[in-house]
């Protein structure tokens, strides 16, 4: 008798059509925005979870940029095991979430819902599932920084006079009410220590460091170079006063990123320290 032989059937490849690449390509850049496609500090890219399951043969050799890399993914994926989009993406999301919830850029409901649209184009359906995640509507008013940032902060020793409720809010995501804070506190103390309460914001700064008759001065404004650092003074701490201290002073503003507050924080510590070397 003849032994019966198995033929193994050849797995058929599927063929992308144009409107699947297309949709292929959206849900490609929508995933780059939540997952980075490499990185040795962190095991959450889509190169270490493509390794860790088994697929980084799906993972292009060469590609010109992250979202080609992501496309040539996808589209591997989609032709050889278009199942596991779903299951990566599901697992996927909620740690992309955390992840960009610590960066301060929180994932909203409509990101996540385009996200579903642009699945279901491929015919996966995790609608249900992102909309039981009750992701906000809209950004929150208090979003704490990043570590990353909050770790400059950190490294940077702020001026006594903004420790410690100035950084505590900064911290705890009151952003833009940390600077006004340290902004207010700076003008107070240019009040106090000249006697001027009569006079505030911009008008308080060109009186105190006017440099033809200043109520606190740096140097003896003999040189042209004495001049130009009081000058620079009355001039630097009237702008911020115009336009930081005022746009904020309104309660309206929306929350200004976190590196641009970091960096109002530590100019008014900087203005607090060059007031201390004062010479009247």
């Amino acid at each position: 008798m003849k032994k019966k032989t198995k033929k193994k059937i050849a797995k058929k490849r599927v063929t992308v059509t144009a409107p699947q690449a297309q949709a292929i390509r959206a849900l490609a850049e929508q995933l780059g925005k939540l997952i980075a496609l490499s990185g040795f500090r962190s095991s959450f890219s889509l190169t270490t979870i493509a390794k860790e399951r088994g697929l980084s043969k799906y993972l292009p050799t060469k590609a010109a940029n992250k979202k080609e890399s992501f496309y040539e993914f996808l589209r591997n994926l989609y032709c050889q095991k278009p199942r596991t989009i779903k299951i990566l993406v599901r697992e996927m999301l909620p740690k992309a979430i955390e992840k960009r919830h610590e960066k301060g850029d929180p994932v909203l409901e409509a990101e996540a819902l385009e996200l579903s649209t642009r699945l279901k184009a491929l015919n996966i359906d995790l609608e249900s599932e992102i909309v039981a995640m009750n992701l906000p509507k809209e950004r929150p008013r208090t979003v704490p920084p990043p570590i990353a940032i909050q770790k400059i902060l950190d490294a940077f020793v702020l001026h006594p006079s903004l420790l410690p409720d100035c950084k505590k809010m900064f911290i705890e995501g009151h952003i833009n009410e940390s600077v006004r804070k340290a902004l207010e506190r700076f003008e107070k103390t240019i009040q106090d220590l000249t006697s001027t309460h009569d006079k505030q914001g911009s008008d308080l700064m060109a009186a105190v460091f006017s440099e033809q008759n200043p109520k606190i001065k740096f140097n003896a404004l003999s040189t042209p170079q004495e001049i130009n650092k009081q000058l620079g003074f009355k001039l630097t701490t009237m702008g911020i006063m115009h336009w930081w201290r005022n746009n904020l002073s309104h309660g309206d503003e929306d929350q200004l990123p976190h590196h641009d507050a970091l960096g109002r924080l530590i100019m008014v510590s900087n203005l607090f320290h060059e007031i201390d070397g004062r010479i009247i």
